[in-house]
């Protein structure tokens, strides 16, 4: 009888043991892309029904500024221009056009594709934030809504806006937290990342 006990505790712990192999093994499978100066990632972008490719790069990052570049065949190229006080406290995006040939400043208080210091607190802390005039939760996505490139899954967090119809999709990342996908936009198109290089 005591033998059995050992036997049986022996399969218990090994049988935990190959579950946390499992489970670490999907977890190191995520892909984790790194966002850093250079990175350019391919969006599609519905606009009135109509796919368009948006090719973003990052031009210049620094501490309290960043430089994003834009390219939309036959519309052209540009850039936005984000600052300190947007880095930090945004709770809105930038749903200007875009102006080929010009560098646009974004205004305080929004960002384009990024989430702010002060967002990302509020995910880091209470799991929801601000952004567009409405609060986001953190949900656990369903198999459906795992965001994949190249028949992998991004580490993403995915929030429900409080309509129940929006949805983000934000890159794990507290250095930089970019916006992978957007869908049900109550005040933009929506969009979704179909590359990042």
């Amino acid at each position: 009888m005591i033998i059995s006990c050992k036997t049986l505790s022996m399969k218990k712990i090994l049988l935990c043991f190959s579950m946390l192999i499992t489970i670490g093994a999907f977890a190191q499978d995520k892909l984790k892309p790194e966002i850093k100066q250079g990175t350019k990632l391919t969006y599609m972008v519905n606009v009135q029904g109509q796919e368009l490719p948006l090719l973003i790069s990052l031009d210049s990052i620094g501490t309290d500024y960043i430089k994003m570049g834009w390219n939309i065949e036959q519309l052209g190229s540009g850039a936005w221009i984000m600052k300190k006080n947007s880095l930090d406290k945004a709770t809105r995006a930038w749903w200007e056009e875009p102006a080929p040939g010009a560098e646009q400043e974004v205004e305080d208080e929004q960002l384009v594709l990024l989430l702010s210091k002060a967002q990302w607190e509020g995910i880091a802390g209470a799991k929801k934030f601000d952004y567009d005039l409405q609060s986001f939760t953190q949900i656990t996505p369903s198999e459906q809504q795992l965001l994949k490139l190249n028949d992998k899954v991004v580490d993403a967090l995915v929030f429900q806006g409080e309509n129940g119809s929006t949805r983000l999709w934000i890159l794990n990342d507290p250095a930089r937290p970019m916006i992978l996908k957007i869908e049900g936009n109550t005040l933009g198109p929506d969009l979704a990342v179909s590359e990042i290089k």
